[in-house]
């Protein structure tokens, strides 16, 4: 289907991953500080809403997959995965307006958004093969890619004005508003997608799930790199919901001055992609794996044992270290995966 190769699929494609993704960075900003500066919370708080946003990745990951790969259609999931997420984020603050919001309605809209985002990543990454092939790919690829990176980076400084302009729960309006742009930008192309031929006979899903299982026990590599991922997903999300209560509380910042930090700290990412490859052949790919999740810990003890004056500083080192540690650790783990 020649029409599949046009720039522009690559550029919708581009755009629909760059919404979402900045939106998703607005949210790591605003949705902590709205549970800090409105329900006055605890850090006990903030790590039930980090464990709600980091639960889904590791609990629905294998059965969500199994089911994505047994359904015809793609963008249909992604559609309603975003239409969703953008209700779950709008209903933030009409709850505050209406004097319901509560920590346990923060956790439940952080667990919600967090399944429907596992969803939508399952689906993305099995969908833009079938739209595109070859050069075409390979250049949507890139492009997607660039548009992580750089929300990665722009997100959180917009999270941080937003907040401090709108107040912490009408900042992730602009996040629902992102989710549902990008529903938009891919119902454009959903015309495009070619539906396989139906298989002739399948395994229930039980047994589909059962095998994965076993593959991954099997697989030490496999094992290790799912273990790592669960666990580093988890910690993380609770450190950073806890580390804005630190930076309100002790360090005195602003939502101004907290987004710029997450956004700086964040460069890490698109630094730790560029320098990936020339680690792994340098170093080895276990090792570079290694060397990237080995960042964390001693990040987290950097940010801990600073003073209030440096806070600011220490957790923008101890994001960028996360961020250069995922990154040169994920481009490696992917290609393990796919070689096994």
């Amino acid at each position: 289907m020649p029409e599949l190769t046009r720039p522009r699929v690559v550029t919708t494609l581009f755009m629909a991953e760059g919404v979402t993704r900045v939106g998703d960075a607005i949210t790591m900003v605003a949705l902590p500080l709205t549970a800090i500066l409105v329900l006055d919370a605890s850090p006990a708080g903030l790590a039930l809403i980090g464990a709600a946003q980091a639960a889904p990745i590791l609990l629905l990951s294998l059965p969500a997959g199994a089911w994505v790969d047994r359904r015809a259609r793609r963008w249909s999931i992604l559609v309603t995965a975003d239409v969703f997420r953008g209700f779950l984020l709008a209903s933030v603050p009409i709850a505050a307006v209406m004097g319901v919001l509560s920590l346990p309605f923060l956790a439940g809209v952080a667990l919600a958004a967090s399944a429907c985002g596992t969803l939508f990543d399952l689906a993305f990454a099995g969908w833009v093969p079938r739209l595109l092939a070859g050069d075409a790919l390979h250049r949507a690829n890139a492009r997607i890619e660039l548009a992580r990176s750089a929300a990665s980076v722009t997100g959180p400084a917009i999270g941080g004005v937003l907040v401090a302009a709108l107040t912490a729960p009408f900042a992730l309006l602009a996040d629902a508003a992102s989710f549902i742009g990008s529903a938009a930008l891919i119902a454009r192309v959903r015309a495009g997608e070619p539906i396989p031929p139906a298989p002739t006979a399948r395994a229930p899903l039980r047994t589909e799930l059962s095998a994965g299982l076993r593959f991954i026990g099997r697989q030490p590599l496999v094992r290790a790199v799912t273990l790592t991922a669960g666990i580093n997903n988890l910690a993380r999300s609770i450190a950073m919901s806890v580390a804005v209560l630190y930076l309100v509380d002790s360090a005195r910042m602003d939502a101004a001055q907290i987004g710029l930090a997450f956004a700086l700290g964040n460069s890490g990412f698109v630094i730790g992609a560029l320098v990936s490859r020339r680690l792994s052949e340098r170093l080895g790919m276990g090792s570079t794996m290694q060397l990237g999740v080995g960042l964390f810990g001693p990040s987290m003890l950097l940010f801990a044992a600073a003073p209030p004056s440096l806070s600011g500083l220490a957790c923008t080192l101890m994001i960028f270290a996360h961020g250069f540690g995922i990154a040169v650790h994920n481009v490696n783990q992917v290609t393990v995966r796919q070689v096994l």
